[in-house]
C-alpha cells in the first residue's frame, strides 16, 4: 500500500483535471489471509478510498488512483 489517506485528507484523481473532495472513509479488507501470492510472497490487504467530491457525488477509488490535492 503505496498511498496512505486518512479520513478528511482532500484529494483529486491522479494525472487529471477535474473536482476535489474529500476523504470520507478507508476501507482495508482484512477477512482472510489470501491464498494469492505476488513476487514478495505475501499479498498486500485490498485497500478502497471513499470520496466525497465538493459536487456532492461519492466514489470508490484504490489509493494509486488519487493524489493529495
Amino acid at each position: 500500500m503505496g498511498k496512505k489517506f486518512e479520513v478528511g485528507d482532500r484529494v483529486k484523481r491522479s494525472g487529471v483535471e477535474g473536482p476535489v473532495g474529500s476523504v470520507s472513509k478507508v476501507r482495508v479488507e482484512t477477512v482472510r489471509t489470501t491464498l494469492k501470492e505476488n513476487k514478495e510472497g505475501i499479498e498486500e490487504p485490498g485497500v478502497t478510498v471513499t470520496v466525497l467530491w465538493d459536487n456532492g457525488t461519492t466514489s470508490h477509488f484504490v489509493p494509486e488512483g488519487l493524489e493529495k490535492a
